[in-house]
């Protein structure tokens, strides 16, 4: 584990140096690691980029022993502290107020996977690196599709998603490289799938995290999956091109919090998809058929465009929210509901969520999000570029006129 280290040397990564000031008390910067090693990852990615704003920063709580950089919690009581949750970190504004001496701590609780949080790649590049790792990648006539599969597969957060054969076949057609195939390739439908649709493609299993990691980055040309950890290898690597699929937690529209298309980025080639959500694996040919003739590849200008398109939520009143329970919805997504309405602690889900659930901050269940974008592809589309917030207002402004149904129940 590495002591407590002055962060100064980060301002020489930096186009925006700390200001001159004279040294005083440590400045502390520090993480409540949230997530998997991607997202930790991306968390010590803000603190590097808010310390090299700062004079006498220090990192400290740093999880990372993966890499080499664990630094422990910090011993002695902070009393001004900044606790950051928001998925825009405010830069510029916390260096100020830790450098005038208004802060003394800044406690990074946020994912913070926005570009814009960010220093440029090359500022990170050998910070991620370990003694004697291996240079192997994906050769210059081969494409490296990365594989994520593990706790995806049965849908249990609807943002990440498995990445469409028939997406993986229009590269390969348009690029002419040869298929390999890396990452979490345990059996399962989908996998199986993939052997039979590409039968001569390499298939590389999972070395672990950071050989994984490694090996992308060394990598040529690169398709991501729908993975931050997939992302942010590709993103630091020095690869020639970078396939994006603007699909899932990696849709800004979709996903409001995150965003890290990297416009500016000539490596990068974007394709935007509609919304699509997780299913479980055994449904997903069904999923993926909907999608299918529905990506485009797009120019990063026309892309940022259609991103800046994006439409606030509008608030829905709470009555609103609770007439349009689907109840049998409700009750699937919350299995301790479920379980108390049939023990008899509550009437029905309805009965809970008005009284209960909302406050509680569970989600609405008025429309099934995953079945209404599947059954309905031309909402799907629409969503994708932009012209509603989420399937329920698209269905509030649009779907219920066109006579779509919220659920297969109805």
């Amino acid at each position: 584990m590495l002591p407590y280290l002055n962060e100064s040397s980060v301002n020489q990564s930096s186009a925006e140096p700390a200001p001159t000031r004279q040294t005083g008390p440590p400045k502390l910067i520090i993480i409540s690691p949230m997530g998997n090693l991607g997202n930790r990852m991306i968390q010590f990615m803000v603190a590097k980029a808010l310390a090299c704003r700062v004079e006498n920063a220090v990192l400290a709580q740093i999880p990372l022993q993966e890499w080499g950089l664990e630094r422990p919690p910090w011993p002695h009581p902070v009393p001004r502290t900044a606790i950051v949750t928001e998925p825009t970190v405010d830069l510029a504004g916390l260096a100020d107020a830790l450098n005038e001496d208004r802060l003394d701590c800044v406690d990074i609780r946020t994912y913070g996977q926005r570009i814009e949080n960010f220093l440029p790649a090359h500022a990170y590049r050998s910070l991620f690196t370990t003694e004697g790792a291996s240079t192997e990648g994906a050769g210059p006539h081969e494409l490296l599709c990365n594989v994520r599969q593990g706790d995806i597969l049965n849908a249990h957060h609807q943002d990440y998603v498995l990445i469409p054969l028939d997406f993986y076949a229009d590269l390969l057609e348009t690029t002419g490289l040869q298929p390999v195939f890396m990452g979490q390739l345990d059996e399962s439908p989908y996998l199986a799938a993939l052997k039979a649709r590409f039968p001569h493609a390499r298939f590389i299993p999972s070395r672990g995290a950071i050989a994984d990691f490694h090996f992308i980055r060394h990598s040529r040309n690169i398709v991501l999956s729908v993975s931050t950890f997939s992302w942010l290898a590709a993103w630091l690597s020095h690869a020639e091109r970078i396939f994006m699929p603007v699909l899932g937690v990696l849709h800004p529209l979709q996903s409001p919090d995150t965003n890290l298309v990297p416009i500016n980025d000539p490596r990068f080639s974007f394709y935007l998809f509609p919304f699509h959500y997780a299913v479980p694996v055994p449904d997903f040919a069904a999923a993926h058929a909907s999608l299918k003739n529905l990506w485009r590849k797009l120019p990063p200008q026309h892309l940022q465009t259609i991103l800046g398109r994006a439409k606030p939520r509008p608030p829905r009143p709470r009555e609103l929210e609770a007439a349009l329970l689907l109840e049998s919805l409700y009750l699937r997504r919350n299995p301790d509901v479920a379980a108390a309405v049939a023990g008899g602690h509550f009437p029905s889900g309805r009965h809970h969520f008005t009284h209960f659930g909302q406050a509680e901050g569970r989600p609405t269940c008025a429309i099934d999000n995953a079945w209404y974008c599947q059954a309905y592809p031309a909402a799907a589309f629409e969503l994708g570029q932009g012209d509603a917030a989420d399937p329920l207002q698209h269905w509030l402004d649009l779907g219920q006129h066109r006579g779509y149904r919220r659920s297969a129940a109805g």
